[in-house]
């Protein structure tokens, strides 16, 4: 497996744009997915975020909720959905239209081209007039997403995940939710939000992809000829743990009014997607902590019952696995220890081949069950734009039954804790 370096032109097809079409027989569906990718930025993230719902509510043609509800339900029940995410350095705004084949009707209603037709008002006719977004429409995004952020103050476990990162990251973008801050809303209007559109045809890496019975040179030629959709180079840049000068691991303690206190942890690996240790990421993960095998769900929270909650999560392709928890706030420093502790077992080979072959077994089932869901075979179709050549299913299963005792130990031994983040009860100030 080949990773791309950041002065690389990605598509493989030269000046072309990346359209990938799955053809499969597997569902009576056809989804369509639109990705469109900027640099992870504190400025625009929010306002892409408003963006992403603003397209998928009202066009020209259909300006108001009710009648592109109608015209959705006019094409058999229609879906289309919305949603920002973060990947490697990139912001994303994603749109999908799923609806059904047409080969499975009994009339023959051109529904993929109608389908087309669609994303095509979505993407090129938004209900926007004089350079301006629709003014109501917008105040309520800008409403519902308030609410939706000022709503995780009160989720501990979501506050306490984003100040590790903030510890961990400093002022880089990376940092935040791709849903965007609360900061950032306010500075959110009808007229800047047509600029941040501009901003998303014009100046985005735009991917497009097809999943369903359909024909793979056809769909690719319809797609050309709906959308004027430039090709652009997509180009990485690095994130990298900020807070360059701490002593490692830094530790932070801070109290709030909590039931229990919320243990995480951030770790650096030696390697990310792409490069050949990304196997040995993914087996070591499930392992420690990415399944109710895991070490630390059964040490941890099973055996010594320290913890309500335990798991780890990866973010391969930037490198980083996060512990977070939840355990008894008197608790908290042997919690810490002993996941310490379970971790330094990996780095000295302390476990069981059995348990390496179990995670192997685990992640294998977990990616032939992905292949049942059209959405999740768009998300893998797209990590390939980080690779020199994509990367079959066969080669990923492979790679993963590849992997070795000595592969997790190695790359145990490289990892680096990085930062500890502690959130408890306070005394009678806090």
């Amino acid at each position: 497996m080949k990773v791309r370096h950041d002065n690389l032109k990605i598509d493989k097809q030269k000046n072309d744009l990346h359209i990938k079409v799955m053809p499969t027989t597997k569902f009576k569906t056809t989804t369509i997915t639109f990705k469109f990718m900027a640099p992870l930025d504190n400025e625009t993230m929010t306002s892409r975020s408003i963006l992403s719902k603003l397209l998928v509510r009202a066009t020209k043609q259909w300006p108001t909720d009710k009648a592109f509800t109608r015209h959705l339900s006019q094409l058999y029940g229609a879906y289309v959905n919305s949603f920002v995410s973060k990947f490697k350095d990139k912001h994303v705004i994603t749109i999908s239209l799923e609806l059904v084949n047409e080969r499975y009707l009994k009339d023959q209603t051109p529904l993929f081209e109608k389908g087309l037709e669609l994303f095509r008002e979505i993407l090129c006719n938004p209900l926007v007039s004089n350079e301006c977004f629709d003014e109501t429409f917008v105040a309520q995004e800008k409403s519902l997403l308030t609410k939706k952020l000022e709503a995780m103050v009160d989720n501990k476990s979501q506050i306490s995940f984003l100040n590790l990162l903030k510890y961990m990251f400093g002022d880089q973008p990376y940092r935040h939710l791709a849903t965007g801050q609360v900061a950032y809303i306010s500075d959110v209007t009808p007229e800047s939000l047509y600029h941040t559109y501009q901003s998303m045809l014009q100046d985005d890496y735009c991917a497009v992809y097809v999943v369903g019975n359909v024909d793979e040179e056809a769909v690719q030629s319809q797609i050309r000829t709906y959308f004027e959709l430039k090709p652009k180079q997509f180009k990485l840049s690095q994130v990298t743990a900020a807070q360059q000068g701490h002593n490692l691991p830094q530790e932070i303690v801070e109290e709030d009014e909590v039931d229990q206190a919320k243990l995480n942890m951030g770790f650096k690996f030696p390697a990310q997607y792409g490069d050949p240790q990304y196997f040995a990421i993914v087996v070591f993960n499930i392992m420690f902590g990415g399944d109710p095998s895991s070490v630390l769900f059964n040490e941890v929270r099973e055996k010594q019952s320290l913890a309500y909650s335990i798991h780890s999560q990866i973010d391969a392709k930037n490198g980083y696995m996060f512990v977070l928890s939840g355990v008894s706030a008197d608790k908290y420093e042997t919690a810490k220890d002993t996941i310490i502790s379970e971790f330094e077992k990996f780095q000295k080979g302390e476990f069981d081949n059995d348990k390496l072959e179990l995670a192997k077994k685990v992640i294998i089932s977990q990616r032939q069950e992905s292949q049942d869901r059209p959405k999740s075979i768009i998300e893998i179709l797209n990590n390939n734009i980080l690779l020199e050549e994509d990367m079959s299913e066969s080669s990923y299963i492979g790679g993963i039954q590849q992997v070795s005792r000595e592969d997790v130990i190695a790359l145990a031994q490289e990892t680096i804790l990085d930062t500890i983040y502690i959130l408890t009860k306070g005394g009678s100030n806090s």
